[in-house]
């Protein structure tokens, strides 16, 4: 940490680390609660956390560098049109006579324009044609009657193109799709996508590239029609190192799920236990392939490990204890039930929980607990999440609100949505629609704007532990954070667990609600959840379902799709330069920037910046604050990036329970300074959420940038 962040830290948060927020709070609380827990038979600890570990946390995004190289080159300049107020944060307000703007910017908009134009007007080669027309078709998933059609036009002025679109993508003609467990199955395989993920990369990327490579994979169903039976069950695969997009390892299509789970998984297990012994080689450098997780939702969880279901009465995976029948469901409310082992699961040893041999135990050097994490997004977002938003609105009389304070929720709803920064692609919803949200949507009510559109709706009671969880998700969340407060974590989600069923009922510890005081162990396992989430697998299921057109052979219309191009996984790339957007001449311009050229938009590699509400305000050096301009010059080769920031110079907690806000640099902010101070744009900021709250506003970090 700089010598700017221990100011700040020093300053703001002394009171906070004195009285240990962490550990004070949730006890002082649990002191005061009038809970009694007479549906557990567990002394329930709160957790502690030493204090000495505790103090601001200053949360830079993980790709950001470090701040520390830049701070002396932040420079300030005083406007002197006079104070700023936080009404007029929006506006791209006029300059004082520190700032120029009068300078031929016209002329010099003309000039790039036309220097653009040269460079890009330039005729494509007739040999490039059906390379790009074969590239386009496969990345739009363009069918092939119109892809025939437009050839036909072409062709009339590039006769080297070919008339039918499966000879332009090379359409593989003889696809066999065996039968297997019931279904029609295509087996592309591990090496053969790691084979073309290695050749696609760049050599600075190779060289950078680890030689022990860890594979995710995900089972799950997706029917393919609305009036055809018949579902997708492909085996999907991501590198962990890369962070890029899934790839299909098999396909599956059926009537219903595979019957048999060993026929299904025979080629995989084959495979995988191969390159676990004996790895592979590419342009002469050894890879291991180690499979670390396993990510499904809770059906294909028990269906892979042959396990009950999770309405069971022994369905908990992760600990041993009997489930009990209450209000016409099976609830489970211990939590501190002994906890299962890889030994204790491959040798059966609680044949109640089993139902046969998994074939997830022949393979090599893998965990068939802690290998198979439990996926927070059907959990968390759609499991316990939704339960919650469920009892609001339809739940018994003493937990449920008013039809003035759902329509409040609403109206908050509406008037977030214009502050929702772009890489949000859903908004929130309606309250009357809850039941139709994506699991997008309920993370970002859980993250984001349900702490703030909730406070004074809910009684101090549901406030409360909603916020509990809220925090713990959060700190699991974060890259920076999880490793160092997973314990805390861990104590606070049992906290949580222990006052809802006390709040909602005895019937609401069911086995998604019960299942959250076991995901604080696999972020021990595999670092922060989004790590073994299944939002990238979600997304790419929907892209594979497309290729399907017709309902015959779905199977080989996948198949043949993925080989033409479509669906291919891509790798992030490291080395992308920021692209600039929208040039205006408005300001606010510094006299020293003269030469730089004004923007509205940015595209930097890790997340989008404009002047525009929703994506201007950032954290820079703990300090809460938003963008007012862009500026960039660029001559030759050598360019250089900057933005004008204006800070808040009023912040305060949002929350202090279960633990200070600014702990998490969560602040209610207000009025901006102003004095501008310029910053590098490579300079390590945090972009943030900035949502209305009363007469000022709440900055949240924003932890989601896909």
């Amino acid at each position: 940490m700089n010598e700017l962040e221990k100011d700040v830290a020093d300053t703001e948060c002394t009171s906070s680390i004195n009285s240990d927020p962490l550990t004070d709070s949730l006890q002082n609380r649990h002191a005061s609660d009038a809970c009694n827990f007479d549906n557990t038979d567990d002394n329930l600890t709160l957790p502690g956390v030493d204090s000495s570990s505790l103090g601001h946390v200053d949360f830079f995004d993980e790709h950001s560098d470090d701040s520390s190289h830049f701070t002396g080159h932040i420079q300030c300049f005083d406007e002197s049109a006079g104070d700023v107020t936080i009404n007029d944060f929006d506006d791209v307000g006029g300059c004082s006579e520190d700032f120029d703007d009068c300078y031929n910017w016209n002329s010099r908009l003309q000039n790039d324009s036309d220097n653009d134009c040269d460079e890009n007007d330039t005729e494509c080669d007739d040999d490039d044609v059906p390379e790009q027309l074969a590239k386009w078709a496969a990345d739009d998933n363009i069918c092939h009657a119109s892809v025939n059609r437009l050839l036909r036009i072409l062709k009339t002025r590039i006769p080297e193109l070919p008339t039918d679109a499966r000879k332009l993508l090379q359409t593989s003609r003889n696809v066999v799709t065996p039968v297997v467990a019931g279904g029609e199955y295509y087996y592309f395989g591990i090496e053969y996508w790691l084979q073309i993920l290695l050749s696609g990369s760049s050599s600075q990327a190779l060289q950078n590239l680890t030689d022990h490579l860890h594979l995710h994979i995900n089972v799950d169903g997706i029917p393919l029609f609305n009036s055809v039976n018949v579902a997708l069950w492909p085996i999907l695969g991501i590198v962990a190192e890369w962070k890029g997009s899934p790839f299909p390892i098999a396909i599956f299509c059926s009537k219903s799920k595979p019957t048999s789970v060993s026929e299904y998984l025979t080629d995989f297990i084959a495979e995988m236990n191969e390159l676990s012994v004996n790895g592979f080689t590419f342009q002469g450098k050894h890879y291991c392939i180690t499979l670390s997780a396993v990510i499904c939702d809770a059906p294909a969880r028990a269906f892979l490990k042959c396990v009950k279901l999770h309405g069971g009465y022994r369905s908990c995976e992760r600990c041993v204890q009997t489930g009990e029948w209450y209000n016409k469901k099976v609830i489970l409310s211990s939590v501190s039930a002994p906890l299962r082992t890889d030994a204790g699961v491959s040798s059966q040893q609680d044949p109640k929980h089993h139902l046969s041999t998994s074939p997830l135990t022949q393979l090599q050097n893998f965990s068939p607990v802690t290998g198979v994490p439990l996926d927070y997004m059907h959990l968390v977002c759609l499991g316990v999440v939704r339960r919650q938003i469920h009892l609001w609105i339809a739940g018994p009389r003493e937990c449920k609100l008013s039809q003035i304070q759902l329509c409040n929720l609403s109206e908050k709803f509406v008037q977030f949505r214009s502050y929702i920064p772009r890489e949000f692609s859903r908004r929130l919803r309606a309250l009357s629609e809850y039941k139709q949200w994506k699991a997008t949507e309920l993370r970002l009510f859980l993250l984001y704007t349900g702490p703030i559109c909730l406070k004074e709706i809910l009684t101090n009671e549901q406030y409360s532990n909603f916020l509990d969880l809220s925090v713990a998700v959060r700190l699991l969340l974060s890259p920076q954070l999880c490793m160092r407060y997973v314990d805390y974590a861990e104590q606070l989600l049992k906290y949580f667990v222990a006052c809802f069923g006390h709040l909602y009922g005895k019937d609401q510890f069911v086995y998604n609600v019960h299942s959250l005081i076991h995901i604080a162990d696999d972020v021990r396992h595999h670092g922060a959840l989004d790590n073994v989430s299944s939002f990238p697998f979600e997304s790419y299921l929907g892209k594979l379902k497309k290729l399907v057109r017709r309902p015959q052979n779905p199977c080989s219309q996948i198949v043949r799709r993925v080989m033409e191009g479509c669906c291919q996984p891509n790798i992030p790339s490291t080395d992308k330069d920021a692209e600039f957007k929208k040039p205006h001449t408005e300001g606010p311009l510094p006299v020293s920037y003269m030469n730089y050229l004004q923007y509205k938009q940015c595209y930097a590699r890790d997340f989008f910046i404009s002047v525009a509400s929703g994506d201007n305000c950032f954290i820079v050096d703990g300090k809460v604050g938003i963008i007012k301009n862009i500026l960039h010059y660029q001559v030759d080769n050598s360019c250089d990036a900057v933005l004008v920031f204006d800070e808040f110079t009023h912040r305060e907690s949002f929350f202090t329970n279960p633990l200070d806000s600014q702990l998490l640099s969560i602040f209610i902010v207000d009025k901006l300074c102003s004095v501008h101070t310029v910053i590098p744009l490579s300079h390590g900021i945090t972009k943030c959420i900035l949502l209305p709250y009363k007469s000022k506003f709440v900055a949240v970090p924003q932890m989601h940038f896909s």
